[in-house]
């Protein structure tokens, strides 16, 4: 009888701390992202009076570029590629530079580009199968990177 008891008693207080553990899982205090290197000794209620209080430039939305970036569309093609070539497209003018990196990081090919919205890639260098990463930068220093597949 007595070990039922406690058996009964030991049930009943796991099933109550993991109830109170619950609840105090669902207490958060948020700290204000702006601030990642410099220690914080601020914290706010809400994530909203966080949001107010936070200067930072990474968490203000830039809609005009955004709306800029949704506007200029790159298009590589073949994907992956069979020769190592690949033609770039755009849906408008592409003024800027485009460079070409290994899966390493290494640099193999960089292009300057002046009005034009069709370009290729991959033709002065040989490129043996793997993953690049093209990066274009338009003169405003907006990037927009595509991932390019050779498969020979």
């Amino acid at each position: 009888m007595k070990k039922i008891f406690y058996i009964s008693l030991t049930m009943l207080f796991i099933s109550f701390t993991s109830v109170m553990a619950q609840e105090v899982a669902s207490i958060t205090v948020k700290c204000p992202p702006c601030r990642p290197v410099q220690s914080c000794d601020q914290c706010y209620e809400t994530q909203a009076a966080a949001d107010l209080a936070c200067g930072s430039s990474a968490r203000t939305s830039n809609l005009d570029l955004k709306n800029d970036l949704e506007e200029l569309t790159i298009n590589a093609f073949p994907n992956p590629s069979f020769e190592g070539k690949f033609t770039i497209e755009s849906t408008s003018l592409l003024n800027g530079s485009v460079k070409l990196y290994s899966q390493v990081g290494a640099l193999i090919q960089e292009l300057n580009l002046s009005d034009t919205n069709r370009f290729k890639l991959g033709e002065d260098v040989k490129l043996s199968s793997g993953i690049y990463i093209m990066t274009y930068t338009d003169v405003n220093g907006n990037v927009i990177s595509k991932r390019l597949v050779v498969d020979y």
